[in-house]
């Protein structure tokens, strides 16, 4: 599965956002993004989205398709683990 995490600079959330995103990167079958939505490549990516606050985690499968999301809340590294393909 794909996980994109947006996040922005002045986000009080988004570093347990970015810490979440770690420790998938760690995890067997994961492949984590990190995009900063004040950057060009960042925005452009959360306008596909629709990714309106931060941070925004939004997961994926292998097509790109979203399966789940959440915003402005960080899950439990539990809830992204349990996600059915």
């Amino acid at each position: 599965m794909k996980v994109k995490i947006f996040w922005k600079e002045q986000c009080a959330n988004c570093p347990p956002a970015k810490a979440l995103g770690k420790k998938l990167e760690g995890e067997k079958g994961f492949e984590v993004s990190y995009y900063d939505i004040k950057e060009a490549g960042g925005l452009a990516e959360s306008v596909m989205y629709d990714v309106m606050s931060t941070p925004s985690i939004i997961v994926c499968d292998e097509n790109d398709k979203e399966i789940a999301s959440w915003r402005v809340d960080v899950p439990k590294l539990s809830d992204i683990k349990n996600i059915k393909k």
